[in-house]
Formats: structure tokens, sequence, C-alpha cells
């Protein structure tokens, strides 16, 4: 199995110039740390409210039929792969989608049913803290290839409300993605220059299917020290 590209250089906070889009991140801080609280409050954490009391089995989708926000044509899930599967260590992850045709990325095509476009993925601990992102190939979510713009329209564009799963995953989600943004862009800049290198060696859609191809790169985080050093600038 080919492994993945850990991303060798992350965004510092340093890196967001603008005072406005400090703020964004550091209100993202602060709504992500309120979701997390209201849960505990509550006596669960992400992973546990994810997927409840049932015994926890890899593969499956919690829950079965993923969390959907029509109107905002968004999309999740989190399930779990055999831990041989990866070259880091989580518990399981979270998938974050977009529909393509409904935010104007993609034409509609009434020849097939198209199945949402993977954003990025995101790894959790067992005790239902964000540890890392990651991008993966394109069968495994299938689905619409979106470049690094239309990731950025996506990225900006997600979000789930509603009666739908939890309101404050939800938010958990929105706020974490809005929190590492630079990290997540870097990520899928990367993930482009890793494609393009290997689709040089030999034809586009061979790679894309490619099953010892899956992973292609990563960014671990450390939220609770990364949240200090951005209050530090604020």
């Amino acid at each position: 199995m080919r492994l993945p590209h850990k991303l060798k250089k992350k965004p510092a906070w340093t890196d967001t110039i603008h005072p406005q889009e400090k703020k964004q991140r550091w209100d993202a801080a602060v709504s992500l740390v309120t979701s997390l609280q209201k849960l505990t409050e509550s006596g669960e954490q992400v992973v546990q409210a994810m997927i409840g009391a049932a015994p926890f089995v890899e593969w499956e989708h919690y829950p079965e039929n993923d969390v959907r926000d029509e109107k905002r044509a968004s999309q999740y899930f989190y399930h779990a792969h055999p831990g041989r599967r990866r070259p880091f260590v989580e518990h399981g992850h979270f998938h974050l989608f977009v529909h393509a045709e409904e935010l104007g990325l993609r034409k509609k095509d009434a020849g097939f049913s198209p199945a949402p476009a993977h954003v990025i993925a995101v790894s959790m601990t067992a005790q239902g803290i964000p540890s890392g992102f990651f991008t993966v190939n394109r069968w495994v979510t299938k689905g619409t290839w979106l470049s690094l713009p239309e990731c950025t329209m996506a990225l900006d564009t997600f979000e789930v409300k509603g009666r739908s799963g939890n309101g404050h995953i939800h938010r958990f989600l929105k706020s974490l993605i809005t929190l590492y943004r630079p990290h997540i862009l870097a990520l899928i800049k990367e993930r482009d220059r890793i494609m393009e290198k290997l689709c040089r060696e030999r034809d586009r859609r061979s790679v894309f299917a490619d099953r010892s191809i899956e992973v292609l790169n990563y960014c671990p985080i450390a939220l609770m020290d990364d949240i200090v050093e951005l209050e530090a600038l604020m």
C-alpha cells in the first residue's frame, strides 16, 4: 500500500495576515470549544454522540444514511477503517461532502445519479478530539473531483443545520474547518501536486481508480495547543 504524504509545512497562524481573518479563526475556535462543552454537559463527546450505544462496526456509516442538509448541499458521516489501513493513529474519521451540481460547480447530467463531492476527511481520537485532516483518491468516495478553487468554495459553503443529526456536531464541524481553513487548503493544494505527478507517469483515469492509492496526504493537528497559539496573537 502506498503511504500518504505528511504535509511538510503547516501554515502558521501568523500567515493569516488580515485582522478580520484572524478574528474569524478565533470566533471559530470559541464556537468549536463551546460545542464540545455543550456535548460534555449532556454527558457526551463527538465520537460517542455519532456512534450511539450500538457496537461500533468498522466501515459502516454513522448515521446509516449520512447527515444531509439539502438546502445547503452539504453532507457528512463518520466511520472507521481497520487500523492497519492507516499510517496514523485514529479512532475513525468524518468525511465531509458537498453536492457539486447543486452549488453550480458541475452541470447536472440526467444520465447518472452523481455521488456527492468529497471536500476533506477529519481524523478523530476515541475521546472525541480532532487529530488531523487527510485527502483521499477519487475511487474512495467516487463523486466529482473538485479542483483547489472548487474545494475553496466547497469548504466555505459546507454547513449543516436543521433537525438531521446533532446540532452541536454540526457546529463543531463548521467551526473546525473554519478554524483550520489555511491548513486544509494547503493540504488540498499539495494533494493536487501529488496527483499531477502521478498522472504524468500514467493515465489519469487509472490513477483515480488505483486502489493501492487511497489516502494521498494528511496534516496532524494539536487542537488545544493551536488554540492557545492563536489566542496569543489576538
